[in-house]
């Protein structure tokens, strides 16, 4: 086929696609099966990803007219590449410059779209956005090529509230009162602690995941959270809260330290939103990545960005996660020419992984200047430089022959890839020694 599948691969999708059956039960007895007209339904475990295929055909739709100049781009500063589009699921929000023409270019692609697959627009579920400056002529002209009436989002947009102004207390109610339900539902009952354990470790835990990968949530939000949590392991008796035998930051720590190993939400939120910063550094051609680069570090890297104080909810969920990832980052040396001796860490020893010794008038400022033509250490010079016990440690790592580009790792792994069980049990290894 026009994108690559083989023919036998494509028969076998067809053969489940036309030869599905379903049954329906109606009052409990299982009626006459039937073939649908419009292949598999929704539901089907199949259907996701078909439709990521034919999803790929609108996108391709987009981009064609992007590229010919029929639809402009949004962009949000003047470095950042244009969005004509986002994929979210079977959900699509469409970015274009508020005209009758462009309107209509976009209304052509929806049709296109349509009459090619089979999959209607319902109008009446769309949403449309303008700018403040956007004149209302040229509202009312699009809305009525578009046939679009409501001009406001949703609270909640794919499970997640709207990021629209601050982030406060009181946008994230719902994942306190989901918490609490579940709680609720659970009740005190003859259920033994070990099964508390349990249920919160695998539910209580995993509830705000999706959430707080996103966004930094308002640490009252985090505090609200563990109290729930903390008052339903220990138990009630007629309404009454039983004895906490031990205090509930004890029980954060590992087992292997004498804890429960329950997450500390305050840590876990920042431990989520660093794996997001990650994302950031080891995947610099992502749209993502280049959108954020563009606007807040546009002539440096991201490990060297200065917070801003006024920046969106999502900027500022990074800058958070970016903070714990700062302590833990350390280059991997190659050829050195991208490492600072005096400012970055590459020094493979926990916790600071920088030098001890003091720079003083020492005037060689990048690590390859310290690196032999053939990549090994020059002893001679480090002596010179470093104390013995820094000395001791650079020796350690390995010279490359090959002087390659040098490389952000994850220092509290022996892999230098982030985990997220690495970056919460981390802090904690701090301070215990």
């Amino acid at each position: 086929g026009k994108v690559g599948f083989a023919h036998r691969w494509i028969d076998w999708i067809m053969t489940c696609v036309t030869s599905v059956r379903y049954s329906v039960r109606f009052n409990g007895t299982l009626l006459d099966s039937f073939a649908p007209s419009c292949g598999v339904r929704q539901g089907d475990p199949l259907s996701p990803f078909l439709f990521l295929f034919v999803a790929d055909g609108l996108s391709a739709i987009l981009r064609q007219r992007v590229e010919v100049g029929l639809i402009t781009p949004i962009k949000i500063c003047r470095r950042a590449p244009g969005i004509s589009h986002l994929l979210f699921a079977d959900d699509t929000p469409l970015f274009f410059e508020a005209s009758r023409a462009q309107a209509e270019q976009v209304k052509s692609c929806l049709d296109l779209y349509a009459s090619a697959t089979g999959q209607l627009l319902n109008y009446n579920k769309c949403s449309i956005m303008f700018g403040e400056a956007c004149p209302m002529n040229d509202q009312e002209d699009v809305r009525d090529v578009l046939s679009v009436t409501s001009i406001a989002f949703e609270e909640k947009y794919l499970g997640l509230p709207t990021p629209n102004g601050r982030m406060s207390k009181g946008r994230f109610q719902n994942l306190q009162m989901q918490l609490m339900k579940r709680l609720v539902q659970w009740g005190d009952g003859h259920l033994a602690q070990p099964g508390r354990e349990v249920l919160i470790k695998s539910v209580a835990e995993a509830l705000p995941v999706f959430v707080m990968g996103v966004f930094k949530l308002p640490y009252s939000v985090c505090d609200d959270l563990t109290v729930m949590v903390r008052n339903f392991y220990w138990g009630a008796d007629q309404g009454k809260r039983k004895v906490h035998w031990k205090s509930w930051q004890k029980l954060q720590q590992p087992k292997s330290k004498g804890g429960a190993g329950f997450h500390d939400y305050r840590l876990f939120n920042q431990a989520l939103l660093a794996r997001q910063a990650w994302r950031l550094l080891t995947r610099l051609e992502s749209s993502c990545a280049r959108l954020l680069k563009s606007k807040y570090y546009p002539n440096g890297n991201l490990e060297d960005t200065v917070f801003s104080g006024n920046a969106s909810s999502t900027w500022t969920a990074i800058s958070h996660g970016l903070e714990l990832l700062k302590k833990g980052l350390v280059w991997r040396v190659e050829n050195g020419q991208s490492i600072r001796i005096w400012r970055d860490a590459w020094i493979p020893r926990p916790f600071s992984y920088m030098p001890i010794s003091a720079q003083g008038a020492c005037r060689y400022r990048w690590v390859s200047q310290l690196l032999r033509e053939n990549g090994s250490w020059n002893i001679n010079l480090l002596q010179q430089i470093f104390l013995p016990c820094d000395v001791h440690e650079i020796m350690k790592i390995r010279a490359s022959p090959r002087l390659g580009d040098d490389l952000l790792a994850w220092g509290p792994t022996e892999s230098g890839a982030f985990t997220l069980k690495s970056a919460t049990l981390w802090p904690s290894t701090r301070r215990v020694d």
